[in-house]
C-alpha cells in the first residue's frame, strides 16, 4: 500500500511543480520506514539493514524541496505581511524561489534514476520470501508494539513542554510512529475508543507540525540571511511558537486521558491477512 502510494505520485513530482506531489511521495516513504521499524522484531536484520537506509537516503531527498514547499506556501505569505517594507523579506523570498528550484529538480532526479527504480523492483522482491514464523500471533504482537509507542510518547512528552524545538521534534516523530503503527494495526480493533484515540493523536500531531513548521522556517532563515539581517524575523517566529505551547499542553493533557484501544481483545472476526491490514487501516480509522 505504501508503495502504491508512492508510485502514483511518481508523474507528479516528475513533471509538476505542485508541492502536494512531493508531499505525498515523503509521506509514502514515511509510513513505509514506520511500517520497517514496526516489524523490525520480526525481520531478518540484513533486510532492515539493506532498505531502510535507501528508503531514508530518498526521504531525504524529497525533505528539502518539501521544506522550502511549505516555506514558500505558508510562512513567507506571513512574513510578507507582517513585514511588508522589510528589504530581508524580499531577499529571503528570492532565495527561497531559487532554493526550491533546485532541490525540486533534485526530487525529479532521484525519482527518475536507475537506483530508484531498482529499489522499487528489489524491495517488493525481498518482501515476499520474507520467512514467516508460525508461532507468532499479530493479535499478541500488535498490542506489545503500541504500547511501547505509546510509552515512548509519554517519556518524550515532559521533555517537550520543559524543552526546546528539537525536544517537541522528537516528540512529533514519536506521535508520527504511534498513529502509523495503529493504523496499521486498525483491523485488529474496533469501536469509538480506536477512532477518538487516533483522532486525538491527529489532532496533536497538527499542532506540533505548525511548530516543526516555525523551526525549520528559522534555519531557512538562518541560511538564507546573514545573521545581522534575521533578527526581527527569528524573535518573530520564536513568539509564534511560544503562543502554541499553551495549546500543546491542553492537547497532551486530553490525549494522555484517552483510554488505549488496543487493550481490548482483538477483533476475531476480521481478515488478517497481509492484504487487508495492509490496505484497510487508515480507511476504517478515517470513517
Amino acid at each position: 500500500a505504501c508503495l502504491r502510494h508512492l508510485q502514483s505520485n511518481e508523474q507528479g513530482v516528475r513533471e509538476s511543480d505542485s508541492p502536494e506531489f512531493v508531499h505525498q511521495a515523503r509521506v509514502a516513504i514515511r509510513r513505509l520506514r514506520s511500517a520497517i521499524r514496526v516489524w523490525k522484531p520480526l525481520l531478518p536484520a540484513d533486510f532492515v539493514a539493506d532498505f531502510d537506509p535507501l528508503w531514508q537516503a530518498l526521504a531525504g531527498r524529497l525533505g528539502d524541496t518539501r521544506n522550502w514547499d511549505v516555506f514558500i506556501s505558508e510562512t513567507l505569505p506571513t512574513l510578507i505581511d507582517r513585514f511588508p517594507e522589510s528589504p530581508e523579506v524580499a531577499r529571503l523570498a528570492d532565495y527561497a524561489q531559487r532554493c526550491c528550484a533546485m532541490h525540486r529538480q533534485a526530487a525529479r532526479q532521484a525519482l527518475s534514476s536507475l537506483d530508484y527504480s531498482r529499489l522499487l523492483l528489489d524491495f517488493p522482491a525481498s518482501l515476499l520470501v520474507l520467512p514467516e514464523d508460525p508461532e507468532q500471533r499479530l493479535a499478541d504482537f500488535a498490542p506489545r508494539c503500541l504500547k511501547k509507542r505509546a510509552k515512548q510518547v509519554r517519556e518524550l512528552a515532559a521533555e517537550a513542554m520543559d524543552g526546546d524545538a528539537a525536544a517537541r521534534h522528537r516528540l512529533r516523530v514519536a506521535y508520527k510512529r504511534l498513529r502509523y503503527a495503529l493504523e496499521f494495526f486498525a483491523p485488529l480493533f474496533s469501536g469509538e475508543a480506536l477512532r477518538q484515540y487516533h483522532l486525538a493523536a491527529s489532532e496533536l500531531q497538527e499542532v506540533l507540525g505548525r511548530l516543526n513548521d516555525l523551526s525549520v522556517a528559522a534555519q531557512l532563515i538562518g541560511e538564507a540571511l546573514p545573521e545581522d539581517q534575521r533578527g526581527d524575523l527569528c524573535c518573530w517566529l520564536e513568539q509564534q511558537s511560544e503562543a502554541l505551547l499553551p495549546e500543546l499542553g491542553r492537547m497532551l493533557d486530553a490525549f494522555h486521558q484517552q483510554p488505549a484501544p488496543w487493550k481490548r481483545a482483538p477483533s476475531a472476526h476480521l481478515d488478517l491477512s497481509p492484504t487487508a491490514t495492509s490496505t484497510s487501516g487508515a480507511s476504517q480509522l478515517a470513517a
